[in-house]
């Protein structure tokens, strides 16, 4: 049986972040991954200023700015008829997770991360004493176990394997479907755009390769009733929103396939279960409309990195550092996505909605501080 020091789970943005930083530290690290690189993935692919600085530490931004993202540096938001627009307190960038997540696969094995494509996870037992012992299967079948000191979880928000509480009744109910699809055509004057839709809302940006990203997130009982089909969605919006009607004249979508996926509202938040430290989706799930998940997974994975060094290089007990990863990505991520789900809520009423539109208007200096709210921005 193959021993490593560390296991990590999940190669999106996180997890092969994570494995990088730590094998740069000189850790033996094993980076599993149950899809293949490179693939579309339901994403605003707005990348934060947060998200960059995470990229720049690690060494890898560079590898991103040779394909020239193009910087975002305003914000519009409409509701109805109604549109506010507004400079960004920090600019971010237009990165399309086709290109970012090959960029940062690639890079953990130049690091020396072994990686296993196309390998799930089918159980993980132990723990940091005894070591964990990791099983997976790949292309269906079964693959020798590896042992590792410690797991890092990074496999997303359906991560099927870590015990947690059971979600409430109330946020099973929620159901929620994110739609994307890349066009071209389309001039956003550097600005994310976020345009509110029927139970939903609909980001646009404009990523690497010089198309535009169409990115919806919307209750599942508004997507029965348009139909189901993707295109149809987007058809049944056009004829109801004037602004995103509009700003779509003349686009064309350059495949005629959309990427989608499916979410309910209610689990928990867990940074740690069963021994196991999780970073990105697979510790929380952060509103889509903050355009912040990307950045908080990188930063996740950052902090994780410092903090497992540390036990390793025995600065640290895996006891101690567990108890304080916990309680840091708490601090920094509990307020992050209180305010992101609480905006949410707001977007998904109409009135309110409108409301938040005229406020942001005639109050541009309130745009600003929800900016640096739902983000690592604040002083």
């Amino acid at each position: 049986m193959s021993t490593w020091d560390i296991a990590v789970i999940g190669a999106g943005v996180a997890g092969s972040t994570a494995a990088a930083l730590l094998a740069q530290r000189g850790l033996r690290i094993i980076l599993f991954e149950k899809g293949s690189y490179p693939r579309q993935k339901v994403c605003g692919e707005f990348l934060s200023p947060e998200a960059v600085e995470v990229l720049r530490h690690a060494g890898v931004w560079p590898r991103i700015e040779a394909y020239h993202p193009p910087r975002i540096d305003g914000f519009t938001l409409s509701v109805g008829s109604r549109e506010t627009h507004h400079r960004l307190a920090s600019p971010g960038y237009g990165v399309s997770r086709w290109l970012l997540d090959q960029t940062l696969w690639n890079y953990a094995q130049q690091a020396g991360v072994t990686t296993q494509e196309r390998c799930t996870v089918t159980q993980v037992s132990g723990d940091f004493q005894r070591g964990f012992c990791v099983t997976a299967q790949q292309a269906g079948a079964p693959s020798p176990p590896i042992r590792a000191r410690a797991v890092l979880c990074a496999a997303g928000r359906q991560w099927p394997l870590a015990e947690r509480p059971k979600p409430s009744v109330r946020g099973e109910r929620v159901h929620f479907v994110g739609l994307k699809a890349h066009f071209q055509g389309l001039s956003l004057d550097r600005h994310v755009e976020l345009h509110t839709i029927p139970q939903g809302y609909c980001g646009l940006v404009e990523v690497t390769g010089g198309v535009t990203n169409i990115c919806c997130w919307m209750q599942a009982r508004a997507l029965r009733r348009a139909g189901v089909m993707p295109h149809r969605v987007l058809s049944s919006t056009l004829a109801e929103h004037m602004v995103l009607r509009q700003r779509l004249q003349g686009a064309k979508q350059i495949s005629t396939s959309w990427t989608t996926t499916s979410f309910t509202y209610g689990r928990p938040v867990a940074p740690v279960s069963s021994g196991i430290w999780h970073i990105g989706d697979s510790a929380a799930m952060v509103a889509p409309l903050t355009g912040d998940g990307m950045g908080m997974g990188l930063r996740a994975a950052e902090l994780a990195a410092t903090m497992l060094q540390a036990v390793f290089w025995q600065e640290s007990t895996w006891a101690q550092a567990t108890t304080e990863y916990a309680r840091r990505w708490q601090r920094e991520f509990s307020p992050r996505l209180r305010w992101g789900r609480g905006l949410e809520a707001m977007l998904l009423q109409p009135r309110l909605a409108a409301l938040a539109c005229a406020t942001l208007h005639h109050l541009p200096a309130l745009m600003d501080y929800i900016y640096r709210r739902t983000r690592s921005l604040l002083s």
